[in-house]
């Protein structure tokens, strides 16, 4: 072999990707009934949005989009895309795409909580606050355990003036997941950014100190 030969060759990286995107994209066609052929399609744009292949994830969603018959497959279609728009700062679209979403009427709890807290952060993000809160009050209908949608509201109320309303959504947030530094932060730079409320409301900084403890624990046990 010479040296121009060498030149030629893929690199160590290359053979691996082409290889999983072949196959990948076999096992798509050779897909033996609508529901498998979905899951195979979610694989192919996992695969994709990895690689940073954000176009071609995007476009083979909405072709599915438009030939599908599931409606359900469809609501995951737009809260993918939804998600790709997210990532890509593309808010507008998104709100689109996870408006599309809920209006095919999502059959799972699940997906209905991750569809109105998403739209909760794209509307934050927007500075369309009150709108922003009532995304996130329904995600929180649908499931008032977890830490995203509290953490989101405790933003729109933040932008609405709401301070108090805005401690005790991201005190709910600490307490509901201690592990994630998201709304600690916030909260923790809401109380430092207003010393008079750390005597009102003492029971946000209970929750940060709550926090740190259940943390130290979880280290101590590693």
């Amino acid at each position: 072999m010479n040296n121009d030969d060498k030149k030629n060759l893929p690199s160590q990286t290359e053979v691996p990707a082409q290889h999983t995107e072949k196959m990948l994209l076999e096992r798509l066609q050779q897909s033996s009934s609508p529901d498998e052929y979905f899951r195979w399609l979610l694989f192919v744009v996992g695969y994709y949005r990895g690689m940073d292949r954000l176009n071609a994830a995007k476009a083979l969603l909405q072709r599915f989009v438009g030939t599908a018959e599931n409606i359900q497959h469809k609501v995951h279609c737009f809260l993918a895309l939804g998600q790709i728009a997210t990532d890509e700062k593309q808010l507008e679209t998104a709100i689109k795409h996870f408006g599309s979403a809920l209006e095919l009427q999502p059959e799972t709890s699940k997906v209905r909580y991750v569809l109105h807290n998403n739209l909760g952060y794209c509307l934050n993000a927007l500075t369309r606050y009150p709108e922003g809160e009532r995304h996130c009050r329904k995600a929180l209908e649908i499931d008032w355990s977890r830490a995203s949608a509290y953490r989101n509201m405790g933003v729109s109320f933040m932008g609405q003036s709401n301070l108090l309303g805005a401690a005790w959504a991201l005190a709910e947030a600490v307490r509901a997941e201690p592990a994630d530094e998201r709304a600690r932060v916030i909260l923790k730079k809401l109380l430092m950014e207003n010393p008079g409320m750390a005597t009102r409301c003492a029971w946000a900084v209970d929750a940060l100190d709550t926090n740190a403890a259940l943390l130290a624990v979880s280290d101590s046990t590693m």
